[in-house]
């Protein structure tokens, strides 16, 4: 008896929760079987799958049994040609590749046919399945655009709501408890400063379980940033994309429009805000010194003991030899403050190379905004990566790819934050480079006091300035060689200790400044670029 397999397809969500489009598929399918005495070994399927995606899971899986048993030839049953493919190019795609694996392609709707006309009018089939799936999505598109304008929501419902009804019999979207609730203490708490930042509304978030659309293994601040930017949880609808413009919408809102007008002053820096403290002030160090043998940043937390928490720092790279073994936090800070304690900058030096310094500033002006461009650009390309992701990830229902996406997703994130945040440009004002560069020399005279006086964004200063590149710290040997910046190590040469002070600019051979001083030589004599 030829064995035969099944394969079925729906594209709309309602298909798969009534299960008459499938079950009517399948039964069909059995019927066509049956008739032509075929044995039915295996059914496959694909529930709620646009017949313009062609890497469909249920069709992957088709794929792979014909290849495990490829000894063995199939009749491929399915009920029509649309549920194949609905544009003419996956068609002949998927055509080829149950071909290709010697199965044959049958249906109760359409006989398949390898002559010239066969093919011809099979194009044909194709094409205006392609054609219906397009008018399809215009008509589609023009009914929701219809409702938009009309005030109501006709997408997915957002995170904070679901799907139902008005007492007229409109569909609406209405409140969904808890996350209605957590999303409204959210963006409530972001207007009054309670929540300074972003990352404090994602830690926030992160503390009550929130997932946005419900899963996923984090919230991402991307994620943030749509949940405090969109109007429809103010009682208002827009969608620019389609040029409909700000209106009253007839579903619940959950913050007033003047909480929601206050959130997007603070996101436009309209007022200023004093940043909270958090748990990143207790491990200054943290993501900047990596673990000894595997180079990775060490995370940080909180332990709790008998009587109270300690801090520790921890490696978490999978397969490293101090994975989820801890350090504790004195001990690498009182390293650390020991590393710090031995600059000793030399007073005279200081006096030359700021002076030296003052003069290439004169000679040329730094092209900051070839650097800012460059980053920016940078950020843009991360920021529509992670977008598409997300894109993707909305009309995914496949849980090895959602798992995949969450990953891709978040080593973008990952990349931005290395980045920074987005650079917005202000007014730009007259920079007092003597002035600046006075600050940056009374930091060089004694680093260990400004980390010692200073809050988190001062010591990452003192990391950024004194060091030219990440530090590594083993539990044993405790900080490995450091690589200090070029002001630090020129500031601290026991070399030029005696240096005279000089007049800058103008040196001349013969002055104070000895030639035979490499130093000395690649300072005031190298010719400039």
């Amino acid at each position: 008896m030829q064995k035969a397999l099944i394969y079925c397809r729906v594209s709309s969500d309602r298909q798969v929760r009534e299960g008459h489009g499938m079950q009517s598929q399948e039964q069909r399918c059995r019927g066509y079987a049956a008739q032509h005495d075929y044995e039915v070994v295996k059914v496959f399927k694909d529930e709620g799958v646009s017949g313009s995606v062609i890497d469909r899971e249920g069709m992957q899986k088709l794929l792979a049994y014909l290849d495990t048993h490829h000894k063995e030839e199939h009749i491929v049953i399915i009920d029509d040609i649309k549920r194949l493919a609905r544009d003419i190019t996956g068609h002949f795609t998927l055509r080829k590749s149950i071909s290709a694996r010697k199965a044959k392609l049958e249906s109760p709707s359409h006989t398949f046919g390898e002559g010239a006309e066969d093919i011809f009018l099979e194009s044909i089939l194709a094409a205006t399945a392609e054609l219906e799936r397009n008018q399809n999505k215009r008509q589609v598109r023009n009914r929701m655009q219809a409702r938009l304008e009309s005030g109501y929501w006709p997408f997915y419902a957002p995170p904070g709501y679901k799907n139902g009804k008005l007492d007229d019999g409109n569909k609406t979207i209405i409140p969904h408890e808890p996350e209605a609730s957590i999303i409204r203490e959210a963006l409530e708490g972001f207007a009054s400063n309670r929540f300074a930042t972003q990352t404090d509304v994602q830690t926030f978030l992160e503390s009550k379980g929130f997932r946005h659309w419900g899963y996923g293994k984090m919230t991402y601040l991307d994620q943030v940033k749509r949940l405090l930017t969109r109007d429809v949880y103010s009682g208002y609808i827009s969608y620019p994309k389609w040029n409909v413009t700000h209106r009253k919408g007839h579903h619940q809102a959950l913050i007033s429009g003047e909480t929601f007008q206050k959130i997007q002053d603070k996101l436009a820096d309209k007022q200023k805000m004093r940043a909270q403290n958090n748990i990143r002030d207790d491990f200054p160090l943290r993501s900047f010194v990596c673990c000894s043998k595997c180079s990775n940043p060490y995370t940080a937390s909180w332990s709790k003991g008998r009587n109270k928490k300690y801090p520790f720092y921890r490696c978490t790279t999978v397969g490293c030899e101090m994975h989820n073994k801890s350090v504790r936090a004195d001990h690498m800070h009182e390293a650390f403050e020991g590393l710090l304690k031995k600059l000793k900058p030399r007073p005279n030096i200081l006096k030359v190379v700021r002076a030296e310094l003052l003069k290439q500033w004169n000679d040329r002006m730094l092209n900051v905004e070839a650097v800012r461009k460059e980053r920016q650009r940078k950020l843009d390309v991360i920021q529509k990566e992670i977008n598409d992701y997300l894109s993707v990830l909305k009309g995914c229902s496949n849980s090895l790819v959602i798992k995949k996406i969450e990953e891709n997703i978040e080593a973008a994130e990952a990349k931005r934050m290395r980045l920074g945040e987005k650079i917005e440009i202000k007014n730009q004002k007259h920079y007092d480079f003597e002035t600046a560069l006075n600050r940056v020399f009374d930091f060089i005279k004694n680093p260990y006091a400004m980390w010692q006086q200073g809050d988190l964004s001062q010591k990452r200063l003192v990391l950024r300035l004194v060091f030219d590149k990440e530090l590594t710290y083993d539990r044993d040997s405790k900080f490995g060689t450091a690589s200090f910046s070029l002001p630090i190590n020129i500031c601290c040469i026991p070399d030029l200790d005696k240096l005279e002070v000089v007049e800058m600019p103008g040196i001349e051979p013969g002055s104070n400044v000895s030639e035979d001083c490499p130093y000395c030589y690649d300072l005031f004599y190298s010719p400039k670029p």
